[in-house]
């Protein structure tokens, strides 16, 4: 079998799995997406607004809100006291250049208002919830290409 033989058939068979993949990995405007806290004590649910406009992702060099839904999953009237927000580009050891307005709402909502992702690339985001005994951390990626 020759070289370009040897790698045809792998990569036709990549390119069809992630054809076929399920739509459900890709999260759609009107979707929360979901993480489970670092010690697995919480569920953050995410979504990124623009204005009143649910997104899939933010756009680049706009101001954006992440809204977030927490909830406890050891105690289900479980407080939070404060949540911080923040996100690094891991790739590029640096993170945003603006520092996030935290509103803590009813009901474990929080929204983060005036996020801004100033460039392309690997966003890590970070959500730390103080219940006022810990602080333990959710994180999920938003791959901005």
């Amino acid at each position: 079998m020759n070289q370009r033989a040897r790698w045809t058939l792998p990569v036709a068979a990549l390119a069809a799995a992630i054809m076929a993949a399920p739509s459900s990995l890709v999260q759609k405007a009107d979707e929360w997406g979901s993480v489970i806290s670092n010690d697995g004590s919480w569920r953050v649910q995410w979504r990124v607004m623009m204005g009143s406009k649910p997104l899939p992702l933010p756009e680049v060099r706009k101001r954006f809100t992440i809204e977030l839904r927490i909830e406890s999953l050891l105690e289900p009237k479980r407080p939070v006291r404060s949540v911080l927000v923040d996100a690094q580009m891991p790739d590029h050891v640096h993170g945003m250049t603006v520092a996030p307005t935290i509103l803590m709402l009813k009901g474990g909502e929080v929204a983060s208002e005036g996020m801004l992702f100033h460039m392309s690339g690997r966003w890590e985001v970070d959500v730390d919830i103080d219940d006022g005994e810990t602080i333990e951390r959710a994180q999920w990626d938003i791959g901005m290409y």
